[in-house]
């Protein structure tokens, strides 16, 4: 295919991290250090445009979402992580530089939105509690959050329950079918008889699974999570695995025949996906959510008798487990 673009457009260049993962991470997916500079990501950005179909405005609101969860990454830690991973710092660098690159072609200039510089980020975790699946925290009133931890009572809501207008942007997706874009412009599309069909526009996959009911929380401490979830209270459990490991004993009398499962989500770019990456209705987001690093236990139908609305799973008075902290980092009594 003659490529579209006659001449790269020039472009800022982000002062990217000085830190590249080890030799042996790198070519363990098969790449080298040119993966890691921007020169390599505008020939292969000009190689396949696949953000070349989207509007302008949805150019605008990938490039807002982009750089919020961009800076719930981008850290020195992360930055030996291999660029494949939406974990490490260099997956954000080339997104945020490839979507600037799609305004460039178009001639537009892109929000006006800070990358915040890793000196002025400012993490903490009360007690020096890990990030990580160590510990997982879950924000919200603070009302439910003793109830959890004196009752022990877990709400799980359907799946279908978040896909409502009353939920606000942090909350409200389509949890029941996860959606990818392929670029129309080099996507193929035949009949039984091998005859090509003419592509309008961009071609969505959607992937959809069994019924499931969740109850969501997240694998790090950060204080903007408060205000995204309107929450006045951030509840810590200290062990997940035995918290999982109560929900799946009392939850077998709510969800009978029921499979029951805990993970952290799985996000991915709809527009750029590898071959090969895990694209799942339960446990994949789209990366416009990668700032809330969610972690969920869900119970998943699998053909089994139908359980309708919000259900309850009692495991007991769970301190041992479970403390509460204001957005200051003290804890609550």
């Amino acid at each position: 295919m003659k490529p579209e673009i006659e001449k790269i457009p020039e472009i800022r260049r982000e002062n990217l991290p000085s830190t590249l993962p080890s030799e042996g991470a790198i070519r363990s997916f098969g790449m080298n250090e040119h993966a890691y500079h921007p020169d390599m990501w505008e020939l292969e950005y000009v190689a396949y445009r696949y953000l070349g179909g989207m509007t302008d405005d949805a150019l605008i609101q990938r490039y807002q979402s982009l750089v919020h969860s961009m800076n719930s990454f981008i850290s020195p830690a992360r930055d030996v992580v291999p660029i494949v991973s939406y974990q490490g710092s260099w997956y954000w660098y080339r997104k945020e530089h490839q979507t600037r690159m799609e305004f460039a072609i178009r001639g537009l200039d892109p929000p006006s939105i800070p990358i915040l510089p890793i000196e002025t980020k400012v993490w903490t975790s009360p007690n020096s509690v890990p990030n990580g699946t160590e510990v997982i925290f879950r924000y919200g009133k603070r009302e439910y959050m003793r109830q959890l931890v004196d009752e022990g009572k877990v709400r799980f809501a359907p799946a279908q329950a978040y896909d409502d207008a009353q939920h606000n942007i942090a909350r409200r997706d389509e949890e029941l079918r996860k959606h990818r874009v392929m670029a129309g412009r080099y996507t193929k599309i035949s009949t039984e008889s091998g005859e090509s069909l003419p592509i309008i526009g961009d071609v969505t996959k959607t992937v959809s699974g069994a019924n499931y009911h969740l109850v969501c929380f997240s694998c790090v401490w950060d204080e903007q999570l408060f205000s995204a979830f309107e929450a006045d209270t951030c509840l810590i459990v200290t062990n997940p695995d035995e918290f999982g490991r109560r929900i799946e004993r009392a939850g077998k009398q709510v969800f009978r025949g029921w499979l029951f499962h805990h993970n952290p989500v799985q996000y991915f770019d709809p527009y750029e996906m590898r071959q090969n990456e895990y694209f799942d209705a339960g446990m994949s987001k789209d990366f416009q959510f990668a700032y809330q690093n969610e972690y969920r236990l869900l119970w998943s139908q699998l053909n089994r008798d139908p359980v309708e609305g919000h259900q309850f799973v009692d495991i007991g008075p769970s301190r041992d487990i479970m403390k509460m902290y204001d957005i200051q980092g003290h804890e609550v009594t």
